[in-house]
């Protein structure tokens, strides 16, 4: 049990550190902030946010648990990690909303 709990920790930290580490690239080159920050991709009318990331991470552990494989609360917990740093570093808890083209 203890270590589910390291496991699970470990994975959600690892989350928190990749959405850190890519908010940060995306942030501190110009060219990346210009192309993917500020001008963000729209599509079909909506900002796709990283935060779903999270969420796709948050299925395949799913997948991956129903067909019994060990990796799954990694995926999972992982998952959790990349939205609970989008939420943290954007201020709000978001996935998709919709705007208009730039």
């Amino acid at each position: 049990m203890d270590n589910i709990i390291i496991v699970s920790l470990l994975s959600i930290l690892f989350g928190i550190i990749i959405t850190y580490l890519f908010e940060l690239i995306l942030k501190s080159n110009k060219n990346l902030r210009h192309k993917y920050y500020k001008h963000h991709k729209i599509f079909w009318g909506y900002h796709i946010h990283h935060s779903t990331y999270g969420l796709l991470f948050i299925l395949i552990g799913i997948i991956l648990f129903i067909y019994g494989k060990n990796s799954a609360l990694d995926f999972v917990m992982c998952g959790f990690g990349i939205i609970i740093q989008h939420t943290n570093s954007d201020g709000r808890f978001v996935f998709i909303e919709k705007q208009k083209e730039q």
